[in-house]
């Protein structure tokens, strides 16, 4: 079984963007009533790089296209803070999800955002995706399984 990401997704301007983002409104029959103000994640990248000096890259997201989507090019277009609080799930012993891992990032701002609507004859199979890249003030990180936490700072490095 895949392991699942929901993300909650707050702006400094509009609010709870997340709101109703897993409903059968926005996302179909893939709706998750369990985590109806959630945005469901397909994929989640981040890089941090060490040389002499810490270097944080910006955050890619994949999700699939929901009703965030129109609210998230108003929030790439004002440049607005977002707040992003982001959940792992895994499969436990019992055999039910569980969440063992957050991320959450503060001070973020879209630097980059694109649909890829694929080739609907030679990719019929491909469903479409909306790929988004924010900088950000911090991030934690936090394993509630193993308990265990950490932080860090963009702006604090040179």
């Amino acid at each position: 079984m895949a392991h699942s990401i929901y993300m909650s997704l707050t702006g400094n301007k509009q609010g709870l963007i997340s709101q109703g983002c897993s409903s059968i409104e926005s996302i179909g029959n893939r709706c998750q009533l369990s985590h109806a103000d959630q945005i469901q994640l397909l994929s989640f990248k981040h890089h941090i790089l060490c040389d002499k000096n810490v270097n944080h890259l910006p955050v890619t997201l994949i999700k699939a296209i929901d009703k965030a989507t129109p609210l998230l090019g108003v929030a790439i277009s004002n440049q607005e803070e977002l707040t992003l609080v982001i959940d792992f799930y895994r499969t436990a012993s019992h055999g039910r999800q569980e969440k063992y891992f957050t991320i959450k990032i503060n001070r973020a701002v879209i630097v980059e955002m694109f649909i890829d609507y694929p080739h609907s004859v030679t990719q019929s199979e491909v469903q479409p995706e909306e790929v988004i890249s924010l900088r950000y003030n911090d991030i934690t990180w936090e394993h509630h399984a193993a308990g265990t936490c950490g932080y860090s700072f963009w702006e604090d490095r040179v």
